[in-house]
């Protein structure tokens, strides 16, 4: 079984979006956690409210959130304990899309996170996460670049829950 992204938002930001992620034209799944860059909307003629969300275009790119739908898992016998590791985010289906602020936590899985090529392949405690062109992924980085438009620190990493631990990260260039 497939172990997906987990995000827990430590600190609840003020802007929030609803979308669909697209790769190209075609409507593509996405796991929580990852990073989308929200588009135009989708028809604005019938609904104002969903936008098309893609992979970033940039590490400068504007509008860019973090996918964090409320995980609904309907069948819990499918999955052991209801595993939030265990929810991706159906293709086609509206997502919800948070803009961290700057200074707000949110807690990422490994799984949210392309880790430096070291020994571990672990993201490390005082690292930092930001955007990369063209993936959904947060990229760790030993320094920040500075023309991030979405940027955070590994202040702590805990234990989730058995094998799996959450990265708890400070936004330090947001919105």
């Amino acid at each position: 079984m497939a172990n997906y992204g987990v995000i827990r938002t430590d600190s609840v930001p003020t802007k929030i979006r609803s979308a669909k992620y697209y790769v190209s034209t075609t409507a593509t799944q996405i796991e929580n956690g990852n990073i989308v860059q929200v588009d135009e909307l989708l028809d604005a003629s019938a609904n104002r409210e969903v936008f098309k969300a893609i992979a970033p275009s940039a590490v400068t790119a504007v509008n860019v959130g973090v996918v964090a739908t409320p995980e609904v898992i309907y069948d819990e016998t499918t999955i052991a304990g209801g595993a939030l590791n265990q929810f991706i985010n159906a293709a086609g289906k509206p997502i919800t899309v948070i803009f961290p602020e700057v200074g707000k936590f949110l807690s990422l899985s490994d799984e949210c996170i392309t880790a430096i090529n070291d020994d571990d392949d672990i993201p490390a405690v005082g690292n930092y996460l930001t955007v990369t062109a063209t993936s959904t992924k947060w990229t760790e980085k030993a320094a920040l670049g500075g023309t991030e438009t979405l940027a955070g620190k590994i202040i702590a990493r805990e234990l989730y829950k058995k094998d799996t631990y959450l990265n708890v990260v400070e936004i330090l260039v947001g919105y």
